[in-house]
């Protein structure tokens, strides 16, 4: 993605209905209408011949309702904007069809229909380049529309001509592409922009191949609890802003969206995989649903013996349990389900060639919020995806080549357990919900006893980002959009903090810093954090481990555990961000050829509690190929690893919730934790045979 530098034009930020929250008033300021020669992207629509029904619609359409300015003075306006723009002909086609007529007068438009149309088509790409066909890859494109949705992107065939052609939403061919004017780029379509305006177990429900899954969220009662989309009182209660002495003034997210995935067996793969009888579908209703359930019920006793209720709405019911592991509390775009940014050999300019495997980690529903009790035990997916792995894999299993001094290059091997593949598309359905997507996948689904004892029977590590749904949900996870972002307290569930602790993030997409995933969390402040950690697949001795990150004005932070939120037990000494990892009390030495001697200096910080960062990623090189590991940045990097500090060892278990609190022990309020990674470790690894690998 090109970064575009606008010289004296941070003016154009103003005008999107994202930042409407500055003034009393969204208008569009004259000042910032273009007044030398050239198209904008209203002057060009209004001036042809196929898009002047859209620039007409983009005049009814306010910024907001509070606004004066509508749509097309924005789009006159300096800014990068993104318009899929529909013909003409599209926009006549959708009003005779939604209206049941012939020749449907746009000037009767109702003013809903036109925000429909405008806003799904109109994307403010803020201080980033407007979206060229270059910049499209399979799925979400990075920033949503104006209405807070994603605009999808997929590749087929012209049914007629056979050429081949870029498809909006699934429905909406790009026929005129990359018209370049003076403040974005128009891609002209062939029919409206749709979103659909669905929950996604409603959306799953319209898809004629998802019968026997809708079914299941019905009869288990998670459609219900899947259709909430977005926290009214928050909409009404959060601050504008945050201001610091330390930071100035930055504004809060206007919106607290809740999101959900799921990943879905086609009926197809239900009737294959497990010989259910083959669903019988009259006008869009499942008709032989009774005898399919009594069949799913069989299957999934024997997958859950344990799950004894024989209410399908309840959480120890076999079926009930088959359903939750399908889903995930949070809205992920298929380039977010697994995030390459930094891995060693990646380089994020060519996107599409990817290196070594990346995995992530994710808690299924049911969702434990802070404070809960466990009802059954928690549970985890692993996805991993890479140049080996052929897609990205839902409880992939292999070992890998992990000697660095040998020339391992973290290389799979004896793989026996290939993972379920994640489909990057539904046959042509639409899988963007109101609040959030489903992905096909082309097997059965199971928590069988090899995910918890082999899958996930290895070192889990998390970006930090990755374990908060509404961080996530809300688009922030490592995006190109490197401004600061600060939350209020409350914001997340799975994270208390006080008035006093500033939380700040950025993404730092452009820059070579040396965090794990390239972004940042940031505690400012007299900081007093509590923060859910994710499970553990089962009952053993695991380590916990946390960023250490260095620098002279970071502080001091004691670190807490416990199982009550409300009484956490402290653990150990006050931790001292401010030394260097090269200090006495850490002893880090920059690694040399002499493996061994590396090795040596691996034990000797364990000793005093810490690991050096992970070998596995390293600093982004300006897009190009990663080959400096954060294990081992010399120069100005040094003093300022991201070293791992062990809080404890312990015993832990999947149906336990565990907290960590870390809290400022300084009077000073320009101290910072920064929060970037953590990670749990089995005893097997920390303390087996063979020494842990540096990955």
């Amino acid at each position: 993605m090109k970064l575009k530098i606008m010289h004296g034009l941070l003016a154009a930020a103003v005008l999107t209905v994202s930042l409407g929250f500055q003034s009393c008033k969204d208008e569009v300021d004259e000042s910032n209408l273009y007044t030398f020669k050239g198209s904008t992207i209203t002057t060009y629509m209004e001036n042809s011949e196929n898009y002047t029904d859209f620039a007409y619609l983009c005049s009814k359409v306010k910024l907001s309702k509070k606004s004066e300015s509508n749509i097309a003075q924005l789009l006159s306006a300096r800014g990068n904007y993104t318009v899929f723009a529909p013909t003409n002909d599209a926009i006549q086609h959708y009003l005779d069809s939604i209206y049941v007529t012939t020749n449907y007068d746009i000037t009767q438009t109702p003013d809903s229909t036109a925000e429909y149309i405008v806003r799904n088509a109109v994307i403010d790409n803020g201080m980033a380049e407007a979206y060229l066909t270059t910049d499209f890859l399979v799925g979400a494109l990075e920033k949503t529309n104006m209405n807070d949705r994603y605009i999808t992107i997929s590749y087929g065939n012209d049914s007629t001509t056979g050429s081949a052609v870029t498809i909006v939403n699934e429905h909406s061919y790009i026929i005129n592409p990359d018209v370049e004017v003076t403040n974005g780029v128009i891609h002209g379509v062939d029919n409206v922009v749709s979103m659909s305006n669905a929950y996604l177990p409603d959306l799953i429900e319209q898809t004629p191949n998802l019968k026997v899954f809708s079914m299941l969220l019905k009869q288990t009662g998670w459609d219900v609890k899947m259709s909430v989309y977005r926290d009214e009182d928050y909409e009404q209660n959060h601050p504008e802003s945050i201001t610091s002495s330390d930071f100035g003034t930055l504004y809060c997210p206007k919106h607290r969206y809740y999101g959900f995935t799921a990943f879905v067996e086609p009926d197809s793969v239900f009737v294959e995989k497990w010989g259910i009888p083959e669903p019988v579908v009259a006008n869009g209703i499942l008709q032989n649903g009774p005898e399919i359930l009594d069949a799913i019920k069989q299957k999934a006793a024997q997958a859950y013996p344990d799950a004894t209720s024989d209410d399908l709405k309840n959480l120890n019911n076999a079926v009930n349990q088959f359903v939750s592991y399908h889903l995930i509390p949070m809205r992920l775009t298929l380039d977010k389900i697994v995030v390459h940014h930094a891995e060693m050999g990646y380089a994020y300019n060519n996107p599409t060639q990817l290196s070594i495997d990346v995995t992530e980690y994710y808690e299924t529903l049911p969702e434990i919020l802070f404070g809960e009790k466990c009802q059954i035990p928690r549970r985890m997916m692993k996805i991993t995806e890479g140049k080996q792995t052929d897609g990205k894999r839902i409880n992939r299993h292999c070992k890998y080549k992990t000697d660095v001094e040998a020339g391992d290059f973290y290389e799979e091997y004896d793989v026996d357990r290939e993972g379920i593949l994640i489909e990057e598309s539904n046959k042509g359905y639409l899988n963007n919900a109101l609040n959030g997507f489903y992905y096909t996948i082309d097997d059965i689904l199971l928590y069988d006893d090899d995910v918890p004892n082999s899958v996930l029977n290895t070192r889990l590590r998390w970006d930090i980002g990755a374990l908060l749904p509404e961080f996530v949900t809300n688009g922030y996870r490592l995006t190109t959009d490197t401004q600061w972002h600060i939350f209020p307290p409350g914001y997340f569930n799975y994270m208390q903090f006080s008035k006093e602790c500033k939380y700040r993030y950025q993404s730092y997409y452009f820059s070579s810093l040396p965090n794990y995933q390239g972004d940042e969390h940031n505690l400012n402040g007299q900081y007093d954090v509590i923060f859910r950690l994710p499970p553990v697949p089962y009952y053993g001795t695991w380590e916990l481990r946390v960023t250490k990150a260095s620098f002279p004005t970071f502080g001091m932070a004691q670190m807490y555990i416990g199982q009550n939120p409300e009484n956490l037990q402290p653990i150990g000494l006050p931790v001292d961000l401010r030394i260097s990892p090269k200090s006495p009390a850490i002893g880090n030495e920059t690694d040399t050829e002499d493996w061994e001697h590396n090795y040596e200096n691996d034990k000797a910080i364990r000793l005093h509690g810490y690991m050096k960062p992970p070998y596995h990623n390293g600093l982004p090189n300006g897009g190009g190929v990663v080959s400096n590991d954060i294990r081992n940045c010399k120069n100005r990097y040094e003093d300022n690893l991201r070293m791992r500090r062990i809080v404890m060892q312990g015993t832990f278990g999947p149906d336990e919730v565990w907290y960590l609190r870390v809290k400022s022990v300084l009077e000073s309020t320009a101290t910072m934790f920064l929060w970037d990674y953590m990670e749990w470790a089995p005893k097997w690894i920390y303390s087996g045979t063979e020494p842990e690998d540096i990955w």
